[in-house]
């Protein structure tokens, strides 16, 4: 019998972006009829309509809060699932959840599942961490069973009380869509060559790559103040993301400017910006788990990360790369310095790329998904691949 699953985003840039090929791949591996309801541009809801995995409804969620236009589209979405039947919900990003949660539960789906990808909250503090607790608390309370992306995001949201224990799941060693061993591998020396005269890097550098959002958030005034420390030193850096706020957006023009690096708008080539480089620096302040950085050791670069939620169970510690205290700039200098006079330093994480093959392998993980979402639908044992 055919199983109804329904997705819900806040953008349908997420389901372009964090579940590429994962949703083709569920929807050829079992009978499911699939439902993806989301807001975004034109641009990307045509993208994933042309896709063909399901029905697309396009609610108008916008990114942004607003208390009037997300009341708006509560209504739109608690009209919908009342007047449609799923044998599972799942909604994830945080407004998504929340505004999920509630309608869902309004409308009785049969099975709801809120799964936390990141806590955007993760540094306020006082009153404002409260109010975003708070809306968690509810997400998960109205729902059968929460999933998290990373134990340890799990774990803080145990150890703040946010979420009741038996509910609270993690798929595997975590990590929301794995990584594709085979396009992100290893190259020969001649390679790397040839994808530093591409990106007009120099052959002879140390190369870092930065891989994702370009924003404060992710570290951005720390590799700042890193890059302007290491400036005399033949270390050049290569970004790959979206420029999303101001400071960010300096930080780049400023290293590009001083001839220092070079700048990639967000790339389906993303795996040569890991192959061409020494080292993933990845000095995020926050997340949910940090798929970066296993895709840097399935390409047997070591990845140099901040101790925070999430890149604790993406960085695996003197195996595939080293965690460093949150905004210990000194302390990621030194060691930066150090790898870059390193003759031997290619050969420090000989183990990087077999742990992450290991643990992340992508169609492994979905498997293990599929297994989770229809194990009320078809008594598949979840029991098997879930870690509780």
């Amino acid at each position: 019998m055919t199983s109804k699953i329904c997705f819900v985003m806040t953008d349908a840039v997420s389901f372009n972006l964090l579940y590429r090929d994962q949703l083709e791949y569920l929807r050829d591996q079992a009978d499911i009829d699939i439902t993806l309801i989301c807001g975004g541009s034109p641009e990307q809801l045509a993208t994933l309509r042309a896709r063909n995995i399901g029905q697309v409804v396009d609610l108008d969620f916008q990114r942004q809060p607003s208390v009037l236009k997300d009341g708006k589209a509560l209504v739109r979405l608690s009209a919908y699932m009342l007047s449609h039947r799923f044998d599972v919900v799942i909604y994830i990003t945080p407004k998504a959840m929340l505004l999920g949660s509630i309608a869902s539960a309004m409308t009785r789906q049969k099975r709801r599942i809120a799964f936390s990808v990141g806590r955007p909250y993760e540094n306020f503090l006082g009153i404002k961490k409260r109010v975003f607790q708070g809306f968690d608390v509810l997400s998960f309370a109205l729902s059968h069973e929460v999933l998290f992306v990373s134990k340890s995001l799990r774990s803080v949201c145990l150890k703040e009380g946010l979420v009741n224990k038996n509910k609270a799941r993690v798929i595997d060693q975590g990590s929301f869509s794995g990584i594709d061993v085979k396009r992100l591998a290893p190259v020969l020396l001649e390679h790397k060559k040839a994808l530093r005269q591409k990106y007009q890097l120099p052959i002879d550098a140390f190369v870092i790559c930065v891989v994702g959002r370009v924003c404060t958030d992710k570290g951005f005034a720390d590799i700042g103040a890193i890059a302007q420390k290491l400036k005399e030193k033949n270390i050049h850096f290569i970004f790959a993301g979206d420029l999303e706020d101001t400071l960010g957006e300096s930080v780049v023009e400023t290293i590009v400017k001083d001839n220092k690096g070079v700048y990639l708008p967000t790339s389906m080539d993303v795996h040569e910006v890991f192959q061409c480089a020494d080292l993933h620096l990845f000095l995020s302040h926050r997340e949910g788990f940090g798929n970066v950085a296993i895709e840097a050791a399935s390409c047997a670069i070591p990845t140099f990360a901040y101790d925070v939620v999430g890149v604790k169970d993406s960085v695996n510690d003197g195996v595939s790369g080293r965690k460093f205290a949150l905004k210990d700039i000194s302390a990621v200098t030194e060691a930066i310095a150090h790898a870059a006079d390193d003759a031997h330093f290619k050969t420090r994480y000989p183990q990087a790329r077999d742990w992450a093959m290991a643990h992340f392998e992508r169609q492994q993980l979905w498997d293990d998904y599929l297994d989770f979402y229809l194990s009320n639908v078809d008594h598949r044992d979840q029991q098997r691949r879930v870690n509780i």
